[in-house]
C-alpha cells in the first residue's frame, strides 16, 4: 500500500503538531471509552484516501464505519485511526495508526504507523514484513527465561496477576501500553513477545489486530489466542480471551506456562 504513504505522512504530522481534544463515546455494551478529534480526523483522511484509490471498497473502521457487513465486499479497508487513544491523550508514544486491506474476507496487506517513534511497518501477503523499508524477521530467543516480554502496564501492576509474572519469569518484563505498540516492539526487535492475560471487559477488535497479525505472520511469528488458535486464521470481530504474540515456539511456551498456572490455582 505504498500509495497510502503520503496520507500517512500527513496523519503523522497532524499527530505530532496538534494537541488532541478528547471526549467520550459509549460502546454497545455500555462501556465508556475516550475518543479525540485526532481519531476522527485521521479516520476521515484514511477513508477518503482508500475510497479515492478503490471507490467500490468497503470500509470497516472503529469510529464511523463499524458495521462488519462491509467485510463482505470484494475489497475492504479495516481501519483503526488511533489504537491507544488513552496513551495519545496521556502524551506517551504507545499508540499507532492501523490499516489493513482485505480481499474476499482475508487480509492481504497491512500497515502500522507509530508517529512518535518514526516507525512504519508494512507488509503484503507472502512478501514479508518491513520497517521503514527494511525487511523484518523475528528471532526466536533460546527460551522464555531469556526473553523480553511486553505486557500491559496496568496488568503488570495488578496484584491478582502477580503469580502469572512469577511463573513466566522472562528476563525482562517491559510495560507497553495499547495493543499495536506491543506488536511493534516485537517487530522492531525491542521485545521478543507480548502477552495479555484475559481480563473482564477487555477485548481486541478486528480493526485493532488485522494489520498487526498479518505483519507478525509475514515476519515469521503469529498472534495466538490462549487456546492456541491463530487470530489471523479465525479473524473474530471481537476477541476477549487474552492473547500472546511473537515467534510461534515462544508463544506456545507462554501458553504452556499459563495452563500450568491455571492448574495450580
Amino acid at each position: 500500500m505504498k500509495w497510502l504513504d503520503p496520507v500517512l505522512d500527513q496523519c503523522r504530522s497532524e499527530v505530532l503538531e496538534r494537541r488532541p481534544h478528547s471526549s467520550t463515546k459509549t460502546l454497545n455494551d455500555g462501556r465508556v471509552e475516550p475518543v479525540t478529534d485526532l481519531d476522527l480526523r485521521i479516520e476521515g483522511r484514511l477513508i477518503a484516501a482508500a475510497l479515492a484509490a478503490y471507490p467500490s471498497a468497503g470500509i470497516f473502521s472503529e469510529e464511523t464505519h463499524c458495521d462488519p457487513a462491509a467485510l463482505a465486499s470484494e475489497l475492504c479497508f479495516v481501519i483503526d485511526p488511533i489504537d491507544g487513544t488513552k496513551e495519545l491523550i496521556a502524551g506517551t508514544a504507545d499508540f499507532a495508526i492501523s490499516v489493513a486491506l482485505f480481499q474476499r474476507g482475508r487480509p492481504v496487506a497491512g500497515v502500522l504507523d507509530l508517529p512518535f517513534r518514526g516507525q512504519r511497518f508494512t507488509c503484503a501477503a507472502n512478501t514479508g514484513a518491513r520497517i521503514n523499508g527494511t525487511p523484518v524477521h523475528l528471532e526466536e530467543p533460546p527460551q522464555l527465561r531469556s526473553a523480553k516480554l511486553a505486557v500491559s502496564p496496568t496488568q503488570r501492576a495488578d496484584p491478582t496477576l502477580a503469580s502469572v509474572w512469577t511463573r513466566l519469569l522472562p528476563r525482562v518484563i517491559a510495560p507497553v501500553g495499547a495493543f499495536t505498540p506491543k506488536v511493534a516492539q516485537i517487530l522492531c526487535g525491542d521485545c521478543h513477545a507480548a502477552f495479555y492475560p484475559p481480563k473482564p471487559g477487555k477485548s481486541i477488535f478486528l480493526w485493532d489486530y488485522a494489520a498487526a497479525a498479518l505483519l507478525l505472520a509475514e515476519a515469521g511469528g503469529m498472534l495466538m489466542s490462549l487456546d492456541g488458535m491463530s487470530l489471523l486464521n479465525t479473524l473474530p470481530i471481537e476477541h476477549a480471551g487474552g492473547w500472546v504474540a511473537g515467534p510461534v515456539d515462544l508463544c506456545q511456551e507462554i501458553r504452556l506456562v499459563m495452563r500450568e498456572t491455571e492448574n495450580a490455582v
